[in-house]
């Protein structure tokens, strides 16, 4: 067989099953690094995807199934760990089991200035993975650095700073101007969408159109 893309892949990306602290909270261990990007959901129950990053701060979060802005809980997530996380008195209940993915990035964010638009990057070149954030001009055809020295295949954007935006999803056979809704369940938008994703992403950067230029925060 030939090599892997990703030859150690338990050292850029873990999951960990585990049951809810409860308002208790604790640590969560076992991941193996410290996670960038952490994406969390109740199995034995219903209820939000809890999505915390490193770029915007380890107690703030997003809902993957929602267009909400971005908010901060300092008792859900309390801290990003260097083997895991920390849940703070908002956890899930003791009886309920639970999924954590946890991805790595490249830690602490750095400027990004290879695209139209300055970014704070922290990108995992030998994974392929990077946490992009950025300010949006209002103009279509701006680009944004991704530091990843290769054409990404997927992006998952969404505008932090306000509710009422849709998680635009682009993935390479789509082409351009073409795009999914990560918090909906429409089909492809096929051609249909000029102002998302106009342009193919190079080694450098990409252009994320209308998905997140808008004036908010990516």
């Amino acid at each position: 067989l030939s090599a892997p893309d990703i030859a150690l892949p338990g050292d850029n990306f873990n999951t960990i099953l585990r049951n809810g602290f409860g308002a208790s909270g604790g640590a969560v261990t076992g991941v193996g690094f410290e996670p960038d990007f952490l994406w969390q959901k109740a199995r034995s129950g219903r209820g939000n995807h809890w999505l915390t990053n490193s770029v915007s701060g380890d107690t703030k979060y997003l809902w993957s199934n929602s267009t909400d802005a971005e908010a901060t809980n300092a008792n859900f997530v309390a801290s990003l760990d260097s083997d895991g996380f920390t849940m703070g008195s908002d956890d899930w209940g003791t009886g309920t089991t639970t999924v954590a993915w946890n991805w790595k990035a490249g830690g602490a964010a750095v400027s990004n200035g290879d695209g139209d638009i300055t970014s704070s990057v922290s990108a995992n070149t030998t994974a392929g993975f990077s946490i992009v954030s950025w300010t949006g001009s209002g103009t279509l055809a701006d680009t944004v650095g991704h530091g990843l020295s290769v054409a990404p295949s997927l992006f998952i954007i969404k505008v932090r700073d306000f509710s009422g935006e849709n998680w635009p999803v682009w993935q390479e056979s789509f082409g351009v101007d073409s795009n999914m809704y990560l918090d909906g369940t429409g089909a492809l938008n096929d051609g249909n969408q000029p102002d998302r994703f106009p342009t193919l992403p190079t080694a450098s950067v990409f252009t994320p159109g209308n998905a997140a230029n808008i004036g908010g925060t990516g």
